[in-house]
């Protein structure tokens, strides 16, 4: 059966510039390109200048100008959302306090206000899951609605047997500025992997009061349940959570992200003749360079 696998990530994990990808911005037609001149680009093109007096609001929907979404995405959010696409104009770069951003000068921070109330008690665990007695509700009381970031992946037009997918994310508040005493909680979604589409819950770094650090990289491997369907990627925050009826704090941290990454894996015979393309080409360099 076709899953979205967690591999147990770690903090503070920085991504190679070099490798092939595909993610929400870097230059393309649509989206069905993957990444193949093997630039990393993340939340780069379009991105405002440096400064929180040029940062966009991304969240369709919201009243709050200036107001621009990523190319490649699609947005969602109420009249009072107030996610912003920038930066904190720091060194490293960084958006409301988060950690510097692993690659570029851009990132995205999901402000949906507070308080968000849960009837489960959430628990935090160790691989960055957030798991809940039974499914929870959300009730939020600043925005009506979460703020949701998606795009679609035209996995049709680019067929593997899977795809690895990875992204890194850090909490409002991690480093510097007001610092969250909790983790956070969002939402990820990833259609046409899992039965019914589940959202899974995972962890927002808050930087203090347990060992989950300051930023945080997830990785998954997916593979389509209907390889003729495309698949879509569903980031949603609902704000900042008030968990003091389960004895944790009344205002957690919300979640900023950046470096969003598919990449196709190949069958492994398409592995083994690109190894002997290489070895090939490595065998006709050694006789050119042979007096």
């Amino acid at each position: 059966m076709a899953q979205v696998l967690l591999r147990l990530p770690g903090t503070r994990i920085r991504h190679s510039r070099s490798r092939p990808c595909v993610d929400g911005d870097h230059e393309r037609s649509g989206n069905d390109s993957y990444g193949q001149s093997g630039r990393e680009r993340e939340f780069e093109i379009g991105a405002p200048a440096s400064g929180t007096a040029n940062q966009l609001y991304w969240a369709t929907g919201t009243s709050l100008t200036p107001f621009g979404v990523p190319p490649g995405w699609t947005s969602s959010g109420g009249s009072t959302s107030y996610a912003s696409w920038g930066n904190d104009a720091t060194s490293p770069q960084s958006i409301q306090g988060s950690d510097g951003f692993p690659d570029g000068n851009a990132a995205l921070y999901f402000g949906n206000g507070a308080p968000v109330l849960v009837n489960q008690p959430p628990t935090f665990n160790a691989d960055g899951t957030v798991s809940f007695p039974s499914p929870p509700s959300f009730t939020l009381f600043y925005s009506p609605v979460p703020v949701i970031l998606s795009q679609t992946i035209n996995t049709p037009a680019n067929p593997a047997p899977s795809y690895d997918f990875s992204f890194w994310i850090s909490g409002e508040g991690a480093v510097n500025g007001q610092q969250f005493t909790e983790r956070g909680i969002f939402g990820l979604q990833v259609t046409n992997v899992l039965p019914g589409d589940p959202i899974q819950f995972l962890t927002v770094p808050n930087g203090v009061g347990n060992s989950f650090g300051v930023s945080h990289l997830y990785e998954f491997t997916f593979a389509p349940l209907n390889p003729l369907l495309p698949v879509d990627i569903n980031f949603i925050n609902w704000g900042h959570f008030d968990l003091s009826a389960y004895g944790m704090s009344n205002f957690t941290t919300e979640l900023v992200l950046d470096d969003v990454i598919v990449n196709a894996v190949p069958e492994p015979g398409t592995l083994a003749l690109i190894a002997m393309g290489l070895c090939a080409f490595a065998a006709r360099r050694r006789r050119a360079l042979r007096p």
